[in-house]
């Protein structure tokens, strides 16, 4: 097992992590007692709704790869119960196609 790589790993989960609590914390600060988001103008909104989509596909890539990153360094553990859902999934797309 590789220290670095697994490091590496958990510092991706915790940004990918931080990302989406963000853009979460976000939209809540947005909101008004009844559950409806409030915007000053259409651009502010068309704004906010871009950057919270940027975020969430930040933390997205950034969780993925975090979890792809740990499990292939423990392959021989536990690695192999996330790697066979994507194995199964590539097959799946090549013998389909």
């Amino acid at each position: 097992m590789d220290w670095t790589a697994d490091l590496i790993g958990l510092l991706f989960l915790l940004a990918g992590g931080v990302l989406g609590m963000k853009a979460r914390k976000r939209k809540f600060d947005r909101t008004n007692p009844f559950g409806v988001e409030r915007f000053p103008s259409y651009m502010t909104k068309v704004a906010s709704k871009t950057k919270d989509h940027f975020l969430n596909s930040g933390a997205i890539v950034l969780l993925g790869s975090g979890t792809l990153l740990l499990s292939y360094n423990h392959m021989a553990t536990w690695g192999w119960i996330v790697w066979l859902p994507i194995g199964l999934f590539m097959l799946f797309v090549l013998i389909g196609t």
